[in-house]
């Protein structure tokens, strides 16, 4: 299954210490395409490659508009959808991915979080560390790393929606609608930092999201910095 992470040219140089993360803690042989704008001036890895999408406005208007004509133009019934300041801080757990995975087949599934956001939101557990959002409870639609029916995503990304639209506006519409949001209550396949907060690209946050007392390993901010990742 495919990744595909989106970026904007004032977010590109973020691809440098993402990739080194990524494949640090997921695979060197793992497909990531990345949808943006100009392309990056230095190379990616071999396992990523890079689509433009045009010219860039600077609008965070623009961001559903290029990602909704490329998802509309692939053939991927399911693909993993995240964006380029989500940093992976620890391996990620292939035996909960491959647990989630089977659920792809079922018709009625829309979309599955593969980090610990599901449980933020209201949820009941429907098997075992199985966990199912509620028809009506914020958030249904997310940005952060989760797994998605093409159709369904498409459904709700109409041109000219930034992402928070996209989260807070397509909820409501997507509140009872019948399809059924999944995750996990632990054992999370992707453990990740939203590595830019408010804004600032001078203090990146390594810190685990919703789980801040843990951080991605001292040693390997140190050795990003001595490669000029950071």
């Amino acid at each position: 299954m495919t990744v595909y992470i989106s970026t904007s040219d004032k977010y590109v140089h973020l691809l440098k210490p993402f990739s080194f993360l990524f494949n640090r803690f997921w695979s060197e042989t793992q497909p990531v395409v990345v949808l943006g704008y100009k392309e990056p001036d230095f190379d990616l890895p071999d396992n990523f490659s890079f689509v433009s999408m045009g010219v860039s406005r600077n609008d965070p208007q623009e961001w559903s508009t290029g990602l909704r004509e490329y998802f509309s133009s692939i053939d991927d019934e399911w693909f993993i959808y995240g964006t380029e300041d989500m940093f992976l801080v620890q391996a990620v757990n292939l035996e909960s991915m491959t647990q989630l995975t089977q659920y792809m087949e079922h018709p009625d599934v829309g979309r599955i979080s593969l980090t610990n956001d599901g449980m933020m939101k209201d949820c009941t557990v429907v098997d075992g560390n199985l966990i199912e959002l509620t028809q009506d409870t914020d958030y249904r639609l997310s940005c952060i790393y989760s797994a998605w029916n093409r159709e369904y995503m498409l459904r709700y990304l109409q041109p000219e929606m930034s992402p928070w639209e996209f989260e807070v506006q397509g909820t409501e519409e997507a509140k009872q609608d019948g399809y059924r949001i999944l995750g996990l209550t632990d054992n999370f396949p992707i453990y990740l930092s939203l590595a830019i907060r408010r804004g600032n690209f001078d203090s990146l946050d390594f810190r685990v999201d919703n789980e801040y007392h843990r951080s991605l390993d001292r040693s390997i901010i140190d050795e990003m910095v001595a490669e000029g990742l950071i």
